[in-house]
């Protein structure tokens, strides 16, 4: 019988700070009571936060409208934050970035979204948070999003940076914090009010990270309208109401949700979480390919849309590598286990409230869950060698477990992971260079990390990559973004060109050169 699903400090990397009181239920918004600009909700009425019938949840229409009340004040505050200096906009940012990456905050809002989520290592949330917010507040002091924000004196133009307005955002219940905070940042610095609809598991945490954005808002004399989200209860059809109104709209996580994004007919970006697929040519040891798999395969017990979910390997690697990964605290599935895993991921993937879906939950609740033996209890991740590219098991994103394939021949492997990965992003463990750009030309993802953990593609200091809380596939997944979201991707620029050269032909009467008509 499966456990308590409450995660499991069972690997190292808790912090102390997550071993503070427990909350005693009340939410951010509670506290801000007696602060008139913060209280006014974007437009609740209570008659339409409950149905009369009594059933949890609302009507669409009511959904609709309430949806619209929140875009309507949101958009007050992005016309007022349009007409912001770029230069107080800069230290405005500054300041919520502050106020988000306070380490006292980090610990509260990761032990709110372990909490309320009852997925991840709450020891890695923690650090999960922390790394995103200092990974986005050293990209956006090199990425200016308002004003003029280049110049090109040889071609006499000028490029300048405008608001897109109100953005719609889907927080998933994978990055209940990191996607909130960073794209709060993120929209604020191209001068944008930004409208999270969370996921209904994450409802809690991200109105804990809007109310600190707002009240880091109000200290600076901003519109704390310029972040919020839908009114509760949560719901797909008020997501699909956000998204519609929205001026643009970011569409992460499941299918259902990344589905809605690309139908609303309103400009977006959509983001799914099939995790990372990596590519072994058998060049690097096997040591070193298990220990960065591992890295990306147990990142917050699975709950990464860049965890490394499986590696395709040459064939003669395939042994060396499982042995590799056991070492790194893997256990090899048999033949029977891996049935009970599939019968597992079947009955839990339809339905992200359910007592049986085994995403983001520890190694211990999956061995558990699968009657494992007890050397399986004490294991970080679970390996699995699928039975083909049309096995569930052929990849294992979302759980602190990859799948290894085996294929004669580095072509033959490359092949096979452009079939089964995902578009967003890919990895490539080799010591030669040409490999490297025959698997980017191959899989073509968003991006690609070379002797790295999956994770990295999310941006790190060693590999260059800016910041970006969400990755796209581009057109291969049906989305405006291809790579990471990052700031300037909130901006709607403008280049202006001006004359830079002398009229030749000033004599000539027709079209041409002067752009006179006849």
């Amino acid at each position: 019988m499966v456990g308590d699903r409450t995660t499991e400090s069972n690997e190292t990397g808790a912090t102390d700070d997550l071993d503070e009181p427990e909350s005693d239920g009340s939410t951010a918004r509670d506290e801000l009571d007696d602060a008139d600009d913060l209280g006014e909700l974007e437009g609740t009425d209570s008659d339409e936060a409950t149905p009369r019938d009594g059933r949890p949840g609302a009507s669409t229409p009511n959904l609709s409208g309430r949806a619209s009340r929140t875009v309507d004040s949101a958009r007050t505050a992005a016309d007022e934050l349009a007409t912001w200096d770029p230069d107080d906009v800069d230290a405005l940012v500054r300041s919520v970035g502050e106020r988000l990456a306070d380490r006292e905050t980090v610990s509260r809002l990761a032990r709110s979204a372990a909490n309320e989520t009852g997925r991840g290592h709450p020891g890695t949330k923690a650090e999960k948070v922390a790394t995103a917010l200092d990974a986005a507040r050293r990209t956006l002091r090199d990425a200016p999003t308002a004003g003029v924000v280049d110049r090109d004196s040889a071609a006499g133009t000028v490029t300048v940076a405008g608001p897109i307005g109100v953005v719609g955002a889907a927080v998933p219940a994978t990055h209940p914090v990191v996607v909130p905070a960073v794209l709060s940042l993120y929209g604020l610095a191209a001068r944008n009010a930004v409208v999270f609809a969370p996921s209904p598991s994450t409802v809690e945490t991200c109105d804990v990270v809007v109310e600190t954005v707002r009240r880091a808002l109000a200290e600076a004399g901003a519109p704390t309208g310029a972040v919020s989200m839908l009114p509760a209860p949560a719901s797909k059809p008020g997501t699909d109401a956000l998204f519609e109104r929205a001026d643009f709209a970011i569409a992460a996580g499941s299918e259902a949700t990344v589905a809605a994004g690309q139908r609303c007919g309103t400009p977006n970006v959509a983001a799914g979480a099939e995790g990372v697929v990596a590519v072994a040519d058998g060049s690097v040891p096997a040591e070193a390919v298990a220990t960065r798999v591992a890295v990306g395969a147990t990142y917050d017990f699975g709950a990464h849309p860049a965890g490394d979910a499986a590696v395709v390997t040459v064939s003669p690697a395939v042994g060396p590598l499982c042995s590799a990964l056991e070492e790194e605290g893997g256990y090899v599935l048999d033949a029977a286990e891996r049935d009970r895993l599939r019968a597992l991921l079947d009955g839990g993937e339809t339905d992200e409230t359910a007592e049986a879906d085994p995403r983001g939950n520890s190694p211990r609740w999956l061995a558990a869950a699968l009657d494992l033996p007890g050397a399986a209890r004490e294991a970080a991740f679970l390996v699995a060698e699928p039975d083909g590219v049309d096995d569930p098991l052929a990849t294992l994103p979302g759980i602190p477990a990859v799948a290894v394939h085996g294929r004669d021949g580095f072509d033959a492997a490359t092949a096979l992971a452009a079939e089964v990965g995902a578009p967003h992003a890919a990895a490539v463990h080799t010591t030669q260079q040409r490999r490297a750009r025959r698997v980017a030309e191959r899989l073509s993802p968003g991006r690609l990390v070379v002797n790295q953990p999956g994770i990295a593609a999310t941006g790190a200091r060693s590999n260059g990559f800016e910041a970006a809380p969400l990755l796209g596939g581009g057109t291969a997944e049906g989305s405006q973004l291809c790579g990471g979201l990052t700031p300037e991707r909130l901006a709607r620029t403008t280049t202006v060109a001006a004359t830079s050269v002398v009229d030749e032909a000033s004599h000539r009467n027709g079209a041409g050169d002067t752009l006179r008509g006849p």
